[in-house]
């Protein structure tokens, strides 16, 4: 196999093509993400790659890891583009890639990596191998893109991250109403998967939220990317109440899968 590289952008939603194979052994191209590298002692390269209508996949590209398949960085994490795939009876194997995005610019900036590091594991940790999460793979691509920018402090592009993905699954907090009462919110407690206004939280546990905190993690929530990036007045939510609102939406992921 040989690398193919593509400048254009990565456009989603986008239409998939097919070679030849549909279903059971044969040669097919799928657009994903690479969220895992590992390679074994014989050179061998395996990739765990998100991918779209299959879900996360190994792909094994033999010999990748010695350089007898000429790669390049297109197998690193959080690489984006086609992969070109052939499905034999028992193991998929790596042809080659057409390259649509590698982040070189996120790679850069080593908090932001590590960030962006850190979404790849959970998607590794939290999705179930071969069942598809097409949804999970705008949230993660337009989060990069956030992230990659910098306009967006990095604690609040976590917990964008984390709250998209839930709202894609049912389970993110409501953050304009009440869990027990329904009242509009203005400050609020946050509990993880709710929110409770000042009359039903009281003598309760979570984080403890102003009326701007909670409007400003509602803000960088719901607005698009370009919206996000085209932000004058910046939130100032104190990070270490906004990275403790994103460890428990963390752990409201871990408690449901």
């Amino acid at each position: 196999g040989t690398l193919k590289r593509n400048s254009g952008g990565w456009a989603i939603p986008r239409g998939d093509a097919s070679l030849e194979g549909k279903a059971g052994q044969g040669l097919f191209r799928k657009r994903g993400v690479v969220l895992r590298r590992r390679d074994s002692n014989e050179g061998d390269r395996s990739i765990y790659v998100l991918l779209k209508e299959e879900g996360p996949v190994w792909l094994i590209a033999p010999g990748g890891a010695r350089g007898k398949v000429r790669f390049g960085g297109a197998t690193d994490p959080l690489v984006w583009g086609t992969f070109h795939i052939y499905r034999g009876p028992n193991r998929w194997y790596l042809r080659e890639v057409d390259v649509r995005k590698d982040f070189l610019l996120l790679r850069k900036h080593p908090s932001r990596i590590r960030r962006a590091a850190e979404w790849a594991a959970s998607l590794v940790k939290y999705t179930l191998p071969g069942h598809a999460s097409d949804d999970l793979l705008p949230i993660f691509y337009w989060s990069l893109c956030v992230l990659e920018s910098g306009w967006l402090r990095e604690d609040l592009a976590d917990w964008r991250f984390y709250w998209r993905w839930l709202r894609s699954w049912g389970l993110a907090p409501n953050l304009e109403r009440c869990q027990e009462c329904g009242a509009v919110l203005g400050e609020a407690l946050f509990r993880g998967e709710s929110l409770l206004c000042a009359k039903c939280s009281s003598g309760g546990r979570g984080v403890k939220l102003s009326a701007r905190d909670r409007s400003e993690l509602f803000a960088v929530s719901v607005l698009d990317h370009e919206k996000i990036l085209a932000m004058k007045d910046l939130p100032g939510i104190d990070p270490r109440k906004a990275q403790s609102c994103t460890r428990m939406l963390v752990r409201t992921l871990s408690d449901r899968v």
